[in-house]
């Protein structure tokens, strides 16, 4: 578990979903591990279910939609912070009780021991807030949690992340501080906290994991596409040693996995009119929610295997339906879902004027982004052969909450006095684009070595080399400033070294490739002797280095080998320094601000 200061408490991340929440905490082994209930579910439904004297809380109120809709409150937590006329149409649809206007204020009218009450999102949300903290506590075996770190969606208001805050408050929670979702997820991958020398930590995912490959630990272009129950965002982050900048972000809502159960829920609805000659209409509301509860179980089965039974009793009339279905089946039903999902990441990578091949990792997070059809997509738009990893070691449904658990540990592990602590601490409840101490001006162009074309073949570089050159990026584009990096570069030879100092300007090199053959392919060469080889299109991320140079600076290596220090120091009004060499015979340029 985290400790604090005082190795007595523990601090928690909380992900509160629009239709599911996690907790996660710091284990023994120093890894972030999700919270189950008592049930031991890890995904906690965002419901609340009334029955007579009896509530019911997260999945246990999930079976009270077939007999009990209209006494359960779901969708709850982004009314919070908004009035009832900021509210959409598809804000208000739900087959739970309805949203009603209570003064301006969204609410909800239930049935509780037989007497109408009206109930606000911030009440439901406080209630629920609390069955959260409530179950982290008995799996904490009663160790007092000192603070929380919350996530939000990058769109939200100040008002809504103040509502949330204060929501979490009067349910018993300390909140250190409200994190944007994407910042969680990069922070469960330990993308924040490089550890000295540029490597990053073990991979959180296991006590012993892997780690980053070399020489992309500190810097990368970083898309995290999350996937929720009802929305879909996708952000662009350029993480450079640890300090991550946001490009770009798009969201859509009524986009995420509840579209994916309603194409199973009409599917399934035709099948068992198929074999029954029984009809199953929406307005079968009882029927139509038993489908639904299934077939999100059956959709999370074909998330991990590659067929699932979707089985409900008494559906509609007395009979029962059981109807097996594949993977296949889920993806060509989830198909326009998952186009759509495609279309948002384009739209985010066009925002932050990046190509596809640009980005070196693709993290995935919220339930429905683990989806298999959906990660075959996007291996067609981040193909491997532009060295862009898709990232889902962390189950996409707990990555969030595990990343606000490492941002917690973070904080609790920093001394109460320290200036860091009170900065965090004294920051504004807002969205991050909103908040001045977390803007910082960024490196506009990559600054980097030109280097002559190296002699003989070597591996990984064809593709690099341009107009005979090849631009070894020192310090790149969108770093946030002021910033320091030190390298050491092997002397080729004894004598004069000239190093070349330049801007590079980043481009897409595109390259007709002949596609490889498989198996299957080899297996049908006598039918296509008389066809062309297909070729594919290949898009490779380059650096062009400008013209203009912006330093060279001669160092006299005593020997082949010799390691050669570089220091570049780049001030929050662009002014850069550049140092090459040790102590006892360095030189140095300085350039002043544009």
């Amino acid at each position: 578990m985290a400790a604090t200061d005082a190795s007595t408490s523990a601090v928690i991340g909380v992900n509160v979903g629009h239709s599911f929440s996690s907790i996660a905490a710091i284990n023994q082994h120093g890894r972030a591990d999700v919270i189950a209930d008592e049930d031991g579910g890890r995904q906690l439904a965002t419901r609340i279910a009334f029955n007579e004297d009896q509530v019911y809380i997260g999945n246990q109120a999930t079976p009270q939609l077939v007999r009990n809709g209209p006494n359960v409150i779901d969708q709850f937590i982004n009314l919070l912070g908004r009035s009832f006329s900021e509210l959409s149409d598809a804000d208000k649809k739900r087959a739970s009780a309805p949203v009603i206007d209570n003064n301006g204020t969204p609410s909800f009218k239930v049935q509780i021991n037989g007497a109408e009450t009206v109930l606000s999102a911030h009440e439901v949300a406080v209630r629920y807030i609390n069955s959260l903290f409530n179950t982290a506590r008995d799996f904490l075996s009663g160790v007092p949690i000192a603070g929380a770190v919350m996530s939000v969606p990058l769109s939200y208001s100040a008002a809504q992340i103040a509502a949330l805050k204060a929501a979490a408050t009067e349910a018993g929670l300390i909140v250190l501080q409200i994190i944007s979702a994407p910042a969680a997820a990069v922070a469960a991958y330990n993308l924040t906290s490089p550890r000295e020398g540029g490597l990053l930590p073990l991979h959180p995912d296991g006590e012993t994991g892997e780690t980053y490959e070399v020489g992309s630990e500190l810097d990368r272009n970083v898309a995290v596409v999350d996937m929720g129950g009802s929305s879909t965002s996708v952000s662009i982050l350029a993480a450079r040693a640890g300090v991550y900048t946001l490009l770009s972000s798009v969201q859509q809502a009524n986009l995420g996995g509840q579209q994916v159960d309603e194409a199973l829920v009409n599917y399934f609805a035709k099948e068992f009119t198929k074999k029954t000659k029984v009809q199953v209409e929406a307005s079968n509301a009882r029927a139509w929610a038993k489908l639904r509860n299934e077939a999100e179980v059956t959709k999370r089965a074909l998330s991990a295997s590659p067929s699932a039974q979707c089985a409900v009793e008494s559906l509609a009339e007395g009979v029962d339906f059981a109807g097996p279905i594949n993977r296949m089946r889920l993806d060509m039903l989830a198909g326009p879902v998952y186009g759509q999902v495609i279309k948002k990441a384009e739209e985010a990578l066009k925002s932050a004027g990046l190509d596809a091949c640009q980005i070196d990792e693709v993290i995935l997070a919220g339930g429905s982004a683990r989806l298999p059809g959906l990660t075959s997509q996007l291996m067609y738009l981040f193909p491997e052969e532009g060295h862009t990893r898709i990232t889902a070691s962390i189950d996409s449904d707990q990555v969030i909450a595990r990343g606000c658990a490492v941002h917690a540990h973070a904080i609790a592990s920093t001394p109460s006095d320290a200036p860091e602590r009170k900065h965090l601490l004294d920051l504004p409840q807002a969205p991050p684009t909103e908040i001045a101490a977390l803007k910082a001006p960024t490196t506009s162009k990559p600054l980097g070595l030109v280097l002559p074309e190296p002699k003989g073949a070597v591996n990984g570089l064809s593709s690099a080399i341009v107009d005979g050159q090849l631009f070894v990026t020192l310090l790149p584009a969108y770093t946030p400033l002021p910033a320091r990096r030190v390298f050491t570069l092997p002397a080729s030879a004894a004598g004069n070294v000239l190093l070349s100092f330049a801007e590079g300007t980043s481009e897409v090199k595109v390259e007709k490739v002949v596609r490889a053959k498989d198996d299957d392919d080899e297996d049908d060469d006598e039918l296509d002797d008389d066809e062309e080889d297909e070729e594919e299109e290949r898009r490779t991320s380059i650096v062009k280095a400008d013209k203009a140079r912006l330093a060279e600076v001669s160092y006299e290596a005593k020997q082949k080998g010799e390691k050669i220090r570089v220091q570049i120091v780049a001030a929050a009004d662009g002014a850069v320094q550049i140092t090459v060499g040790d102590a006892e015979g360095q030189k140095t340029v300085s350039l002043p601000a544009p």
